[in-house]
């Protein structure tokens, strides 16, 4: 079992205050798209790009300076699967044999939307896109680190790019120090 941020899209409907999210699919209220792009850019490293990878690694520690790591996160978006959505993210149970994912530090991610998409393989620390906003759109508190599960989200459902691509760059939250690293 593996870790998992998605983006899940949210259809407001008369119904939907009544009938929990995810249990009703059969009225689309809640649809999942997980993402295609997972790559690094690395402080100590601004201009080498990575293509994408199967794990996922953030991390910055304010007393060494220069080892920041985060992740930009690129979700190819269906068209016709909703206009309005938020983040989620996951850790699976630890389990012999499956891949030690790691939470240390406070355990918080400030994750932000881009002002337009990056080049899987190309792009780097030097030349990542703006963000769209100086403020996150989401925050992830994964505060049970120990044993796995849902991570605590706060921020608001945004809009979704239908049919078109939406990338984000997830960071530890200031001040840290934080470590986050899974098999994504």
């Amino acid at each position: 079992m593996k870790a998992s941020i998605a983006l899940t899209f949210v259809t407001l409907c008369a119904s939907a205050f009544s009938t929990p999210l995810g249990l009703e699919k059969r009225r689309n209220l809640e649809r999942t798209v997980y993402p295609n792009y997972l790559n690094p850019i690395y402080k100590n490293q601004s201009s080498t790009a990575f293509p994408t990878q199967y794990t996922a690694t953030i991390n910055y520690d304010p007393s060494s300076t220069g080892n920041e790591v985060r992740m930009l996160v690129g979700f190819d978006i269906p068209a016709g699967v909703g206009t309005r959505c938020a983040i989620k993210f996951a850790l699976p149970p630890k389990t012999q044999g499956g891949y030690p994912w790691v939470v240390s530090g406070t355990g918080k991610l400030d994750v932000y939307q881009l002002a337009e998409p990056f080049t899987n393989g190309v792009t780097n620390w030097n030349n990542k896109p703006a963000r769209l906003t100086s403020s996150p759109q989401f925050t992830i508190t994964q505060t049970t680190a120990a044993s796995g599960g849902p991570a605590s989200m706060t921020g608001t459902v945004i809009a979704c790019l239908d049919g078109q691509r939406q990338d984000f760059e997830v960071v530890v939250t200031r001040p840290g120090p934080a470590k986050f690293d899974w098999f994504g």
